[in-house]
């Protein structure tokens, strides 16, 4: 092998040739650096915060939807990557401490279930992405500047339209021809339930019915709403707020008072339920994985669409109808999107 040595080059080549070497070494350097950069991007784990009501088993089915949408984008969540905070309804105290330690986790984006906790998550971080879902109009309670382009750093879904509690009461009128009286139960301090009850009061002359409105935010109201099923043909619960966690009472009390009853969803929560019509708020979680995906990937979430329901769909509960002794007409047997037997 012959060998040369630079010290018998001229200097500027000597130079040179030096230069070229240490470019090279940088080149190489800095093409490892992305490499590991990359590979690092690629396996970190990120941290998604839920924050929501502890109203079960809601709570549990709609972050089970979340995790389902993220495993069929491809995520494999390990132990520890999906934080679950339960905020009371009726703790709003606490709420502070709890989402400031949520947010010392180092998480990338949190997750609402519902609205009501979004203003206290933002005033602890201007910066952490939000993805909320909500059964209002976001843009008429004045949570995002549009649907198109939300800003503020969040984004989310709905999974519900608030005109459709005046459709709800419609499908009631059609079951039972006769029914005079509608109990409805709400949340006032929810915005999402006062745009479902300005719907309902809407409908109701138009059909011909009188609205028996129980606003429910606590279980003493809750027995009022019971006492009142006696003066009432039917009950439709508008949804949000509390009696959101109460689903399965007041099927059971309705149900003891051979009451039919109306809700937005078919859940667990609703199974005995006589009928829903709606959107699933549980697939609405599985679909907002994609928003959460996206802000994963870089996409800033008040860029990101805020984005309605497209699928609604009618399910009528036959046994639930049996036990209350009710007969559904078929011309409204043939509309179902599903019928329980």
């Amino acid at each position: 092998m012959i060998r040369v040595s630079l010290s018998c080059l001229p200097d500027n080549r000597r130079s040179e040739i030096t230069n070229k070497k240490w470019v090279g070494v940088l080149i190489s350097t800095l093409a490892l650096l992305a490499i590991a950069e990359a590979a690092c991007t690629q396996t970190a784990k990120p941290i998604i915060g839920v924050l929501g009501a502890p109203e079960e088993p809601r709570f549990s089915e709609i972050v089970a939807g979340l995790k389902t949408g993220l495993g069929e984008l491809g995520y494999s969540l390990a132990a520890g990557q999906i934080i679950e905070v339960r905020v009371a309804r009726s703790d709003e105290a606490s709420a502070k401490s709890k989402i400031e330690e949520l947010l010392r986790q180092r998480l990338q984006v949190v997750f609402l279930i519902g609205s009501r906790l979004l203003k206290p998550v933002r005033q602890a971080s201007a910066q952490l992405p939000i993805v909320f879902i909500t059964p209002g109009d976001p843009v008429t309670a004045g949570l995002v500047a549009s649907l198109a382009r939300p800003g503020g750093n969040m984004t989310g879904m709905t999974f519900e339209y608030p005109e459709l509690s005046g459709k709800r009461l419609e499908l009631i009128k059609e079951m039972l021809p006769h029914a005079q009286r509608i109990l409805l139960l709400f949340d006032p301090r929810d915005p999402s339930p006062r745009q479902g009850l300005a719907a309902a009061r809407e409908a109701a002359p138009i059909l011909r019915v009188s609205l028996v409105e129980q606003p429910v935010s606590n279980h003493e109201d809750l027995t009022n709403a019971f006492a009142a099923l006696d003066r009432s043909d039917a009950l439709l619960s508008i949804p949000g707020g509390f009696p959101t966690g109460q689903y399965g009472e007041i099927i059971r009390s309705a149900a003891a008072k051979r009451r039919p009853t109306m809700f937005n969803a078919r859940t667990a929560s609703t199974a005995a339920a006589l009928a829903t019509y709606g959107a699933n708020d549980v697939d609405i979680a599985r679909q907002a994985a994609r928003l959460v995906d996206k802000i994963l990937k870089g996409t800033n979430a008040g860029e990101i669409p805020v984005e309605r329901p497209i699928k609604l769909e009618f399910t009528i509960n036959l046994r639930t109808a049996k036990q209350i002794g009710l007969t559904i007409p078929p011309n409204v047997l043939v509309r179902a999107t599903r019928v329980i037997k």
